[in-house]
């Protein structure tokens, strides 16, 4: 009986493990302890690659290593189904542990307050589950989910982010308003209101959102920025400015007739809100039981309907 031939360049599943867990962590230290294995082990999973496929994964970059082109090729091709197999174990043999787990979860502060909390707090009391909240914007969060550093995260902004990698649940809109004191005048011209502006950054994307759709033109510098969109509603009230922020933090303010809308534009403009875990680690018990909480129902991953 003839023996088939096997493939020179055939590597198994413990090599590639080795590869994602360096690209994602973009080190190797990191690598072998998020793998349980030693530096050197991992060291050669990656050189054994490398000489399969006849160049170099990864080069120096400062202390660390960054993937070259190639290796970002491999990474694209091999995550997806590394993450369904393990996602594919977690389901055959959960982790007993899982419920002992905590949930690492990430959210910019405004949403975490206004949206996630109020839902998730009563889940900790009831289930005795234990949550570690971390804050950050969504770029950064996103990193983190890569790295494995958080189980969830609510995102704003996934125009260009690695969504090929994520699993995506639509969370909610947000309607952006562009505000100011009680008796402020309206703002009708872009080009000539010369009003100082209020942003949690400087390059402000709500307002630059705002400002294309309605006008075609990018918002005014801003004069006072801090990294918090309820403190910019707070300096809104307190006459430092005019801001474009999330409707639901100015709400209370324009139910008390502090603040208001100082332009309406003929089509609302808004952001979509995702709750976002790491393809492949949605399967995990904990990362479902929140993700049925926040997202309800069964409604399917929007992570191939986002152009990324």
């Amino acid at each position: 009986m003839t023996q088939r031939a096997v493939p020179p360049h055939r590597v198994d599943l413990g090599t590639l493990r080795s590869f994602l867990a360096v690209y994602r962590s973009g080190g190797v230290a990191k690598a072998a302890d998020a793998l349980g294995l030693s530096q050197p082990a991992v060291s050669r999973h990656v050189k054994a690659l490398e000489r399969i496929a006849g160049r170099a994964l990864f080069e120096r970059s400062g202390r660390g290593i960054a993937p070259t082109e190639e290796g970002h090729l491999l990474a694209t091709r091999v995550a997806g189904h590394l993450d369904a197999l393990e996602g594919a174990l977690d389901v055959v043999a959960p982790n007993a542990d899982d419920h002992a787990a905590p949930v690492l979860f990430g959210a910019p502060a405004d949403l975490l307050e206004a949206h996630i909390l109020p839902r998730l707090a009563p889940m900790t009391a009831a289930s005795g589950r234990t949550v570690h909240c971390r804050i950050g914007l969504s770029p950064e969060l996103t990193e983190a989910l890569l790295n494995d550093e958080l189980d969830l995260a609510v995102v704003t902004k996934i125009e260009g982010a690695p969504t090929k990698q994520l699993y995506l649940r639509h969370l909610c809109d947000e309607e952006f308003v562009l505000i100011g004191r009680t008796g402020e005048p309206p703002f009708r011209d872009a080009a000539r209101d010369a009003r100082p502006f209020i942003g949690y950054s400087r390059a402000m994307p709500m307002a630059r959102r705002y400002f294309r759709s309605c006008w075609d033109t990018l918002p005014p510098e801003p004069s006072l920025t801090v990294a918090d969109m309820r403190a910019v509603v707070a300096a809104v009230r307190a006459g430092g400015g005019i801001g474009v922020v999330p409707r639901y933090l100015a709400q209370g303010g324009l139910d008390a007739g502090e603040l208001a809308i100082l332009h309406t534009p003929g089509r609302p403009v808004g952001n979509a809100i995702y709750l976002a875990a790491r393809r492949g680690r949605e399967q995990l018990p904990r990362v479902q039981a929140v993700f049925a909480l926040l997202c309800g129902g069964t409604v399917g991953d929007v992570s191939d309907t986002s152009g990324a």
